[in-house]
């Protein structure tokens, strides 16, 4: 079974992996990191595509738009399972986070998984916008920077444009049962 990331897509602590859970599976996930709390609502759509509607609430954000000092943001992900994993291929995943909301965590990426032993996976990927900011090595372009007022419309002049960046991760699972 997959982990969730902080985000509520399947992944590890602050990144996606190319793991999809089960046709029609629903799940929620509510984190705390410092100053914000995320609660996400997601939904496995079809056996490769998954999606997820988050609110999230940042104390100390400064914007016009906070209320008695907590920022609300609503947000949108998209992602599709490009290749299942077998026993010579990993699974790659593509995956648009936050593509209709305000911005603040847009980020797109392409990312693949592989088990490699019984229960340990490895990942690796490259990011663009928030999963692309640290670290880059190259860029595709100019991306805004600016936030989207209450979001709602597609951002298609961020989607897979500025700086880029590697990311990667190993997981280990015991049993199946954990």
């Amino acid at each position: 079974k997959p982990s969730f990331n902080q985000f509520g897509s399947p992944g590890l602590v602050d990144m996606p992996t190319a793991d999809a859970q089960p046709e029609a599976t629903l799940s929620t996930t509510v984190s705390k990191m410092g100053d914000t709390t995320r609660t996400t609502l997601g939904f496995q759509i079809l056996p490769r595509l998954s999606g997820s509607f988050r609110y999230s609430a940042i104390s100390n954000f400064t914007s016009p738009a906070s209320v008695d000092g907590v920022y609300y943001d609503r947000s949108f992900d998209l992602r599709y399972q490009l290749v299942t994993e077998t026993k010579n291929r990993p699974a790659v995943t593509v995956g648009l986070q936050d593509f209709i909301g305000t911005g603040l965590y847009g980020g797109e990426y392409i990312v693949a998984t592989k088990t490699v032993a019984p229960g340990l996976k490895v990942t690796g990927g490259i990011g663009w916008g928030r999963l692309g900011s640290y670290n880059s090595f190259g860029s595709t372009g100019t991306r805004p920077a600016e936030l989207l007022g209450e979001g709602g419309i597609p951002t298609y002049d961020r989607w897979f444009r500025g700086d880029t960046a590697a990311f990667g991760g190993v997981s280990y699972s015991p049993n199946k049962n954990f």
